[in-house]
């Protein structure tokens, strides 16, 4: 009898014991599911959001393209028109060489943040001027900031090279390297930088100060609304001489 009691006090302890395993296993396998779970929507949502970023860039790209062919449709048809829509004025051709013109587009970018102001959450010790591209600007940029100081911070011209940690006041667009544009406004995601190109059409997508050439003068255009959204502020006077010069 006793031999019976201990048999059966075995069965239930061992019964017990592996019910409890038993339970701390099922517990330890719904906590990873539920793991995996968060995991695989956090990794949906990411997902998402980067096939919403790119869809967002290919339609820029895709307006981008469709300014050009308008531009050049418009140009066209105004001048192989045989009605009496009379042909857009020819612009004088450029007299000014390449080394003038890049003089006074460099002397131009110096004198922006007269007229141009950052938010103060922007912490620098230096201001760094970006170029982005081969261009006749990065040595007229680099010569006329030279030794001199802007908004009381040094003034450094360089290739522009993002890093962690690195701030740019101004980036230059080249003309080579203006088909980047929509990738490198996305990289800066509005950072207060002001965004200067040699294509005036590029204000149409973002670009903040677009310089382009009229006969002999080197003219520009202010992107007020595109500035405000990266966080800046631009005085009227700039929007001003830019109608004006």
């Amino acid at each position: 009898m006793a031999l019976m009691r201990r048999f059966t006090l075995y069965i239930f302890s061992f019964l017990l014991i592996t019910g409890c395993v038993s339970k701390k296993k099922y517990a330890d396998l719904e906590k990873r599911h539920q793991q995996a779970l968060i995991e695989k929507t956090g990794l949906e949502e990411v997902l998402s959001k980067v096939a919403i970023e790119n869809d967002s860039l290919k339609k820029k790209n895709d307006f981008l393209d469709s300014v050009y062919r308008a531009e050049h449709e418009k140009y066209v048809s105004l001048n192989n028109s045989k009605n009496n829509v009379a042909p857009p004025p020819k612009s004088k051709n450029t007299t000014i060489s390449k080394a003038v013109e890049y003089d006074k587009k460099a002397l131009y970018v110096y004198n922006l943040p007269n007229y141009v102001f950052w938010p103060r959450t922007v912490k620098a010790d230096k201001f760094l001027i970006g170029s982005l591209g081969e261009s006749n600007m990065n040595a007229a940029l680099a010569a006329n900031v030279y030794g001199k100081k802007i908004n009381e911070m040094p003034a450094l011209v360089e290739p522009y090279s993002p890093s962690p940690g690195k701030f740019y006041h101004m980036i230059f667009v080249s003309e080579s390297k203006q088909k980047e544009f929509l990738k490198l406004q996305k990289e800066l995601k509005d950072q207060p930088v002001l965004l200067i190109t040699e294509n005036p059409y590029l204000e149409k997508v973002g670009a903040h100060v677009c310089f382009y050439l009229e006969g002999d003068r080197v003219k520009f255009t202010v992107n007020k609304k595109g500035i405000e959204k990266s966080g800046m502020n631009v005085s009227e006077q700039l929007i001003k001489f830019s109608n004006e010069n």
